[in-house]
């Protein structure tokens, strides 16, 4: 275009001079998309544009084109926004990271950083079978930092495994004292990312600690979320394994918060669940749904001989619930929260201990589950549960829940195969399978089948009349190729409009 100037700065960058016309800019950034559906199979290979506006007095091309780039990447992980200015509080804000960067440098070498114990209990006797040792940053000059502000910014700036091995230095310290000193030892936990897996050999820099402090394995749980088994799941896999090696006992963190969970439960090796209780808001809104995930979780982790701990417990109610579905184990501020380590050895010293395996062959002795109260009765036996076993034994491309009263849709896993970009979003059934048919994601042949069949009266139909199980045959767009998928439908013992909740699972058929 005469008078525009474009030029190439290396990479996948460009620089563009043009009039700072917003459909112009739009029209650039449609373009470019366009030539990258053509050229490229990576659905989530999307154009980012950062923008300096040209004013009067302007700085010199070189900081104008890096003033562009700073915009740009504040667009970078945000897939709701492709098109960025640039303003002064971007310069604000980067300076605000230099200067926590030079403060979490300067803090490490002072020792700023420390660590808080919470307990774990036994929710039912009030003993304390554990602790977990979390991230505490007391600055001088910032005062006391919230994990939340220091531990993002070193993840985001790679320096995370730096801040961890040294917090599980100095816990293997304090329980060397507590040793020494023939204070009662808990075992305690510690947190491993999936950036410390792939930066250091963990098990063997846990195991040099362990053998410096004089420790045994049973005394320092590790601690990994379950995002990174989704991240990187071979090398957390051999991780585990080698840790298992050397006697460490693994927990895996936030369990039910991602949405490959079950998936990845029958590979990966954990001694111990830890439920996230913070996704489920105890509200009238989405009450029924939060007890029914827990209920099922806690179902499975009992055939699967697993302890299970309910982590961010706060209130009564949430303890009644768990108390009815037979889960010992919780930590949370209704019982205590993180407290400096001085504090920690006084409650040891009053609060009685115990181990884990102690009310987990109580739980596994005993495996008549308290019928559940109140609105919980509803929800007993959930279409989760009767499922999930099954579920865990064979491969699915998708799992979901489907509420036939509402349309509501929500997809728990979702294999990254299946074409339809950002389906997993569409959370009303209906507007879910007319953008199936609209990208053309059945077979041709198959579509008349399957807009007859797959709606939601005709399921609601089937199910409010009494049958449990639905299954059809469709060709699905995977790998840019029709594949033969089955579709199955399952409900619990109970299907109506009071429970109207079923399970959907699409697999590839086997022959």
């Amino acid at each position: 275009m005469k008078g525009y100037l474009a030029g190439y700065f290396g990479g996948d960058h460009f620089f563009m001079y043009i009039p700072d016309d917003e459909q112009l800019i739009n029209l650039i950034y449609k373009t470019i998309r366009s030539y990258i559906g053509i050229h490229s199979q990576n659905e989530g290979f999307l154009p980012i544009i950062g923008i300096y506006p040209i004013t009067e007095k302007h700085p010199d091309t070189a900081t104008m084109c890096n003033n562009a780039q700073l915009a740009a990447s504040e667009i970078k992980g945000n897939f709701n926004k492709r098109i960025c200015y640039f303003t002064n509080e971007i310069i604000d804000q980067l300076e605000k990271e230099q200067q926590m960067l030079h403060d979490v440098k300067v803090g490490l070498e002072n020792k700023e950083f420390t660590f808080y114990l919470q307990p774990k209990c036994n929710s039912i006797t009030g003993a304390i079978v554990s602790m977990e040792a979390l991230s505490r940053w007391i600055s001088p000059s910032r005062g006391f930092v919230s994990p939340g502000e220091f531990i993002p910014f070193l993840e985001n700036n790679g320096m995370i495994t730096a801040l961890d091995t040294y917090i599980w230095d100095a816990v293997c310290q304090t329980l060397a004292y507590w040793k020494k000193d023939h204070l009662y030892v808990v075992p305690i936990s510690i947190n491993v990312s999936v950036a410390d897996i792939e930066t250091i050999n963990v098990p063997e820099f846990l195991q040099d600690l362990i053998i410096k402090y004089g420790l045994t394995p049973e005394m320092l749980l590790v601690e990994i979320t379950e995002t990174a088994f989704s991240e990187n799941n071979i090398i957390v896999r051999k991780t585990i394994d080698q840790l298992h090696q050397y006697g460490f006992c693994i927990l895996m963190d936030d369990f039910g918060s991602g949405y490959s969970s079950l998936n990845m439960l029958k590979d990966a090796n954990v001694d111990i669940l830890k439920l996230d209780m913070k996704f489920i808001e105890m509200n009238p809104e989405n009450r029924q749904k939060g007890i029914q995930i827990i209920n099922s979780v806690v179902n499975m982790a009992h055939k699967l001989e697993l302890p299970i701990i309910a982590e961010g417990v706060e209130t009564p109610e949430q303890i009644e619930m768990l108390h009815s579905m037979n889960c010992v184990y919780a930590q949370g501020y209704f019982f205590f929260k993180p407290m400096p380590v001085a504090d920690a050895e006084d409650l040891l010293s009053n609060v009685p201990h115990e181990h884990y395996n102690h009310a987990h062959k109580a739980v596994s002795d005993d495996t008549t589950v308290t019928e559940p109260k109140s609105s919980v009765e509803l929800l007993h036996e959930t279409t989760v549960t009767h499922s999930i076993f099954k579920i865990l034994a064979e491969n699915f491309l998708l799992l979901a829940r489907l509420n036939l009263s509402n349309a509501e849709y929500e997809i728990l896993k979702r294999d990254y195969r299946l074409h339809g970009k950002e389906l997993e979003l569409e959370h009303n059934f209906e507007l879910y399978n007319r953008r199936i048919l609209n990208e053309n994601l059945i077979h041709p042949d198959d579509v008349e089948l399957y807009r007859s069949r797959i709606t939601l009266s005709s399921l609601q139909d089937i199910f409010f009349g009494g049958h449990k199980q639905l299954t059809y045959q469709f060709r699905r767009c995977l790998d840019n190729d029709y594949i033969s998928t089955t579709m199955e439908f399952l409900a619990g013992n109970k299907c109506d409009a009071q429970n109207p909740w079923i399970v959907v699972i699409i697999r590839e058929k086997t022959v």
